[in-house]
């Protein structure tokens, strides 16, 4: 038998826009103002997925608070109005969501302001029913709480999400929330953290869909196989 699945909950930065280069290169050019080098492990360990006030501390562990905040509003401001293209296949995917009136979340470690900015740029408008930014959290992923937070805004439990993640620490993040979490990206690592699968891109996701009577989708990948309802069903 099928599970059944309620709610499709998004990570924005790696899921739905292409931003994983543009965010390694703005933290690594601010740290070289200060005399700071960003590894390729820190790169993977500490600033993908991570909350940016995390990524500061951990990078600028040497400097005072008040230098820290200056340092993060560099980023912020370098971050913000950049742009970012969507990943492939993202806005056919979240059409054939819409159209079977699948209920969708974004969840992200951004701020709202930059939020926003991604939404008008890609005209998401009213795409997603909850966003749950750095804000909304006390502890930031791999903590799940975040996830936790959109499940219970939508009204349904975690265990009844489909989560996307690009992330070792979002990954995580899922799992821990015990949702049902898919991959996106390169490398086996998002494997190892918990991921059920992994494509590079929401065109590889879309060829595993079906959809099915009632309006519903169903995914089947290897071992993997669930059904995407809608909320009015």
């Amino acid at each position: 038998m099928d599970k059944h699945l309620k709610a499709v909950l998004f990570d924005m930065d790696g899921v739905l826009i292409e931003s994983r280069n543009l965010i390694e290169r703005v933290w690594t050019s601010v740290a070289a103002k200060y005399d700071v080098t960003v590894t390729a492990d820190f790169v993977r360990e500490h600033i993908h997925g991570r909350p940016g006030h995390y990524t500061r501390d951990e990078l600028f562990k040497g400097f005072s608070l008040d230098e820290r905040l200056a340092i993060k509003a560099e980023v912020d401001a370098m971050e913000e109005s950049a742009f970012s293209p969507m990943l492939p296949g993202v806005n056919f995917f979240l059409n054939l969501l819409k159209a079977s009136d699948v209920p969708m979340a974004l969840v992200t470690s951004s701020w709202r302001q930059r939020i926003v900015n991604v939404i008008e740029m890609h005209c998401l408008h009213g795409v997603f029913c909850v966003i749950v930014d750095r804000d909304n959290v006390a502890k930031g992923k791999p903590n799940p709480q975040c996830y936790r937070a959109a499940a219970s805004q939508l009204g349904i439990s975690a265990r009844d999400c489909l989560i996307f993640e690009d992330s070792v620490s979002g990954v995580k993040a899922g799992v821990a929330s015990r949702a049902t979490c898919l991959g996106i990206g390169e490398g086996d690592d998002l494997l190892k953290a918990g991921a059920l699968a992994r494509f590079a891109d929401f065109d590889r996701v879309t060829e595993y869909l079906t959809p099915v009577e009632g309006r519903s989708l169903r995914f089947e990948h290897d071992q993997t196989t669930f059904l995407l309802q809608g909320a009015w069903q």
